[in-house]
């Protein structure tokens, strides 16, 4: 075929992850395959404004590329870190963020590049990822938890995203469990993410010598990683605090699955970067909470999308729409 009657490659899309922390963009394909990523650092005082301006400058790169491989870009998916409205595309608020609340993210993606736009929470959208191309591959119920700064979750059933009645479902992080120095209820997240983590260990090597204040070089500095770092030493308290935390993230999953029975729970997320400790330590947890009917029937993964996993289940979020829905 000579170079004048070459054929365009097929159409592209991007993908774009809007989180507390990083902003990333990327040009790929129905196939989850990023073929250029973008990403730049959330600059939270310009708040969400800021956000919208950054990515406004970052997408001519993308559009760009896709124009020099003789191809269009036909939607733009988006997984943004809070709750939204899918059915409307509104954002309803972001927990890290000011600026975002009641926005019509959807729409003014829409008429700032004028391509159909789809929006979903992201800890969904990792999840869809997961489920297409990840370790929830073949698994038609699957429960996605990402545990980073927060805790989100996911539910995706037929690799299609459950959205609830419209503003999402598998909020496991705003789920209520024992607070495991007082026993009162507080969200799972204010105990098992790594900010929380890294808070309680801060707290308590204030009252008892640890090698964690070593390890990071100073006790204001100690975060999740040097715990899990100090508990493979065998320091004490590190291990209780280790062991804390998934004896009560275990108990907000033997929940999910007796709530919903799904096949694979995938985690990802910063703290799901602890090695064995951390993982036989969780598997055992849930396995203690978990109905005995159920717990042969589910497996528990890492996630395998690594750090742009938001960007690869945002590129197929035009399939998984669902029929009549727009976003």
């Amino acid at each position: 075929m000579s170079k004048s009657s070459k054929q365009p490659e097929a159409p592209l899309r991007i993908g774009i992850e809007i989180g507390g922390t990083k902003l990333q963009a990327g040009l790929g394909t129905s196939a989850g395959q990023i073929l250029q990523l973008e990403r730049r650092e959330v600059d939270r005082p310009a708040g969400a404004t800021g956000i919208r301006n950054a990515l406004v400058s970052m997408l001519p790169k993308l559009f760009q590329a896709a124009e020099e491989k003789g191809a269009t870009v036909e939607s733009i998916g988006i997984g943004f870190g809070g709750p939204v409205d899918v059915r409307n595309g509104h954002v309803i608020q972001s927990f890290q963020i000011s600026g975002w609340e009641n926005f019509p993210l959807k729409k003014w993606a829409e008429d700032t590049w004028q391509r159909p736009a789809f929006l979903n929470n992201d800890a969904s959208v990792a999840g869809l990822a997961e489920s297409l191309y990840g370790n929830g591959k073949n698994v038609s119920r699957m429960f996605y938890i990402t545990i980073g700064s927060g805790i989100g979750g996911g539910f995706i059933i037929d690799n299609r995203i459950d959205d609830g009645q419209g503003f999402g479902s598998g909020e496991i992080g705003h789920c209520h469990v024992p607070d495991p120095t007082s026993g009162k209820p507080l969200a799972l997240e204010n105990i098992c993410s790594g900010w929380a983590i890294g808070q309680r260990a801060r707290g308590a090597a204030e009252k008892t010598t640890s090698i964690m204040t070593v390890i990071a070089g100073s006790n204001s500095a100690i975060d999740a990683r040097t715990v899990y770092l100090a508990a493979e030493q065998g320091d004490p308290l590190a291990n209780t605090i280790l062991t804390d935390t998934c004896q009560t993230l275990g108990v907000a999953i033997a929940n999910v699955i007796a709530l919903l029975h799904p096949q694979r729970i995938i985690i990802g997320g910063g703290v799901s970067l602890m090695g064995v400790l951390f993982w036989d330590q969780l598997r055992s947890a849930v396995m203690q909470g978990t109905l005995p009917l159920f717990a042969n029937s589910v497996t528990i993964y890492p996630a395998a999308l690594g750090e742009a996993v938001v960007v690869i289940g945002a590129l197929a979020l035009i399939e998984t729409a669902g029929p009549g829905k727009t976003s």
